[in-house]
């Protein structure tokens, strides 16, 4: 029985061994060209070794470095066929957003991946895996460390505006303020502005009171009262009154023209010399013209307040009546005498 059993055994593990597809073993792996770019890669397997050569991700990304390669074929222990899969450098995502690191990242071809299912989109990255500049296939992902901690603000003095915006750029949010005014001031806050907070909480402030707003009142409707007279309302004063038809325009009194004496008026029908008529004439000119630079001469005019008025004033006729008489002794008398004419008045100027 043993030599039956024996022999039907090793049938069977024969038929096993010829039934085993051995064709993978006996393809040999491709050359190493990991960490070369494409174009060195294809250099090597397509025109040194004749290997046809398919990439994953086709069509290839520029500036793809290989991350692995497979025997994709092989004839009687020869390679017919290279599978190589591609890769890229990792891009720098430490410090950005999680929101921002994901979109950098996929359009560098890769994934990302974090062990923080409570973080948000607004944490920061703080570690990467592969560092800055790695290696790594495309397709798959860079795990990520984030960091969720940010400052709080300061928010004392702030309107509920202004409040609100300082505290989304860090991620936060108020809280006791949902139905306050954009213009309510912040009196207090909690935590304080300069301690730390994770992404997403709140910060607790107190807000100035509010008055309640009055609906607005018409005022009483007076009659309208006319308008005290101001300083620069009073009454200009009245204009100088114009002179009476029967006054003439103020003027600079003129001399009166003398008319020369006549020959009766002399007395040269008397038999008077006409030197001596001359000489009477100039003496009562001469004493014209000292009475009127004595009593004539009009006063400076220093009230410039007072107005000024005209009138009409009676004054002597200029006009001497000389007479001759006849004396005693050798030489004939002369005697002057001046006699005012009412009829003549003279146009004066003065104050009143």
């Amino acid at each position: 029985m043993m030599p039956v059993r024996l022999i039907v055994a090793l049938a069977m593990a024969v038929a096993a061994f010829w039934a085993t597809p051995a064709q993978a073993a006996k393809c040999p792996p491709p050359p190493n060209v990991i960490g070369q770019t494409y174009e060195q890669a294809y250099e090597t397997l397509h025109n040194h070794f004749g290997y046809g050569v398919a990439t994953v991700p086709d069509p290839v990304p520029p500036g793809s470095f290989v991350s692995s390669a497979e025997t994709l074929s092989c004839i009687e222990f020869k390679i017919t066929g290279v599978r190589v899969y591609l890769g890229g450098k990792v891009p720098d995502l430490t410090g950005m957003t999680l929101t921002a690191a994901t979109a950098e990242a996929q359009k560098a071809g890769f994934g990302v991946t974090t062990g923080q299912p409570e973080a948000t989109g607004e944490w920061k990255v703080a570690e990467q895996t592969p560092a800055p500049g790695g290696l790594l296939a495309y397709g798959q992902a860079v795990s990520l460390l984030l960091d969720g901690s940010t400052e709080v603000p300061y928010l004392i003095g702030r309107t509920v505006e202004e409040a609100r915006q300082l505290a989304a750029d860090r991620g936060l949010t108020l809280r006791g303020a949902d139905d306050a005014r954009d213009d309510q001031i912040v009196e207090d806050q909690n935590p304080p502005g300069g301690d730390e907070l994770t992404i997403g909480d709140a910060i607790d402030v107190v807000l100035s009171v509010v008055s309640p707003v009055s609906p607005p009142v018409s005022p009483p409707v007076s009659p309208p009262v006319s308008p005290a007279a101001s300083p620069d309302d009073s009454p200009s004063p009245s204009p100088p009154e114009s002179p009476r038809p029967d006054e003439s325009p103020a003027e600079s009194p003129e001399a009166v023209p003398t008319a020369p004496p006549s020959g009766e008026e002399t007395g040269s029908d008397l038999g008077v010399p006409p030197g001596l008529a001359l000489v009477a004439v100039a003496a009562a000119l001469l004493g014209l013209a000292g009475w009127k630079a004595r009593g004539g001469r009009r006063a400076p005019d220093r009230d410039h307040d007072r107005r000024r008025a005209v009138r009409l004033v009676s004054r002597a006729d200029p006009s001497p009546d000389v007479r001759i008489h006849e004396s005693r002794g050798s030489r004939p008398a002369v005697r002057l005498h001046v006699v005012p004419d009412p009829g003549r008045q003279e146009i004066r100027e003065g104050l009143s």
